[in-house]
């Protein structure tokens, strides 16, 4: 089994990458890769410690870095890449991008959002959340599922699906009050692409069934994949089911593609998903990745 998409506490996870290494250790995971959000300081750290002390199996680079794409935003996952080159990518174009001022800008929006539907919150002031590390999506989410007078106000699949349909369906969506357009603070999926190809990398569609905003998600795989140059698709994921999965999996043959797969792990950000095995869903075969990474 392996698990090639995860998040640590260089992004938004909450596990440490030791943290990380002990735990797919314990499941004897064949194949891990760390894929932080529009970083890749594990593996500066990672050359500095004893992996194999508490890790045993195969680290494949990795990193999601998240695109504008039609006023909303998608992402893409990078593998196999040099990491000097691609740490020199983020670093020159995350430059003049200051993640608390964009954080605390989508924590504003929403919040002003929340206040013209009417809905209970603390005062802005009294929520405790740290822009440098949190999202302000995330926060203004459980804000909002603090205050249960505010659950006959909402859509049942806002208050009942996560923050991941918070994000996808609500604030990702054009159509949406709550919509928030990111495209100024994020890379184009070409940019993004790029990015990861001038780092020798390989170039993954990941949770492609997640994007709740598009209304026709299979035509927009087809669309992406006419339109850039993506070498393969996520086709195991802890949000998708059998059907999904035989869907991307057949896709991929048909179509010449590489093949990958994750849980999305987050730790305590996202409770419900295991390392490894996602929602108890997920059992991702080694040999998918044999035609790119050998182990």
């Amino acid at each position: 089994m392996i698990d090639l998409h995860m998040h640590t506490t260089y992004s938004d996870g909450t596990d440490n990458v030791i943290e990380i290494l002990k735990k797919a250790e314990e499941l004897k995971l064949d194949c891990i890769s760390i894929t932080d959000h529009d970083k890749c300081d594990a593996y500066e750290e990672l050359k500095n410690i004893d992996v194999k002390k508490y890790y045993k199996g195969e680290i494949i680079k990795g990193i999601e870095i998240k695109c504008s794409y039609k006023g909303s935003t998608i992402e893409v996952l990078g593998y196999d890449y040099d990491y000097n080159k691609m740490k020199a990518w983020v670093k020159e174009f995350y430059a003049d991008k200051d993640r608390k001022t964009i954080e605390t800008k989508y924590f504003n929006k929403l919040y002003d959002t929340c206040e013209k539907l009417n809905l209970v919150m603390s005062p802005k002031e009294d929520i405790n959340w740290n822009p440098e590390n949190d999202w302000g999506g995330a926060t203004i989410y459980k804000e909002i599922k603090s205050h249960l007078e505010n659950q006959s106000k909402l859509p049942e699949d806002l208050w009942n699906d996560g923050v991941q349909t918070f994000s996808k369906r609500y604030y990702g969506n054009k159509e949406s009050i709550w919509y928030i357009d990111k495209s100024a603070d994020y890379p184009s999926v070409e940019e993004a692409i790029q990015g990861i190809k001038q780092s020798d990398g390989l170039v993954f569609l990941p949770h492609i069934f997640i994007y709740k905003w598009m209304k026709d998600i299979k035509k927009e795989l087809q669309e992406l994949l006419d339109n850039y140059k993506i070498d393969g698709i996520e086709c195991y994921h802890s949000d998708f089911n059998e059907e999904n999965i035989q869907y991307l999996n057949e896709y991929c043959e048909k179509n010449n593609l590489l093949k990958s797969g994750g849980s999305d792990y987050h730790g305590e950000n996202k409770p419900t998903i295991s390392l490894g095995i996602g929602k108890g869903n997920l059992k991702i075969p080694t040999e998918i990745i044999n035609n790119w990474h050998k182990i």
